[in-house]
């Protein structure tokens, strides 16, 4: 299919503000933290990646569609 491009991003609402997320009342636990403010949002989902070299990729022959420059990973 066509490539789909993710631009915008849907989160924070418009017009939220320190202020407003402050006066939010816990959602689940009377001294909780979790309110509808930083609460994860419908959008929230999954992803599927698939990755192979460019080799492979002309063997099936699909397109090359991303590159990866590089790429680290640190722990605590």
């Amino acid at each position: 299919g066509e490539p789909l491009s993710f631009a915008t991003d849907e989160q924070p609402r418009a017009g939220t503000t320190a202020e407003t997320l402050g006066k939010l009342k816990p959602a689940f636990k009377k001294d909780g933290t979790v309110t509808a403010g930083n609460a994860s949002s419908l959008n929230d989902g999954a992803a599927a990646v698939m990755l192979m070299s460019a080799t492979k990729a002309e063997q099936l022959g699909l397109p090359v569609l991303a590159h990866i420059a590089g790429y680290a990973n640190a722990g605590v």
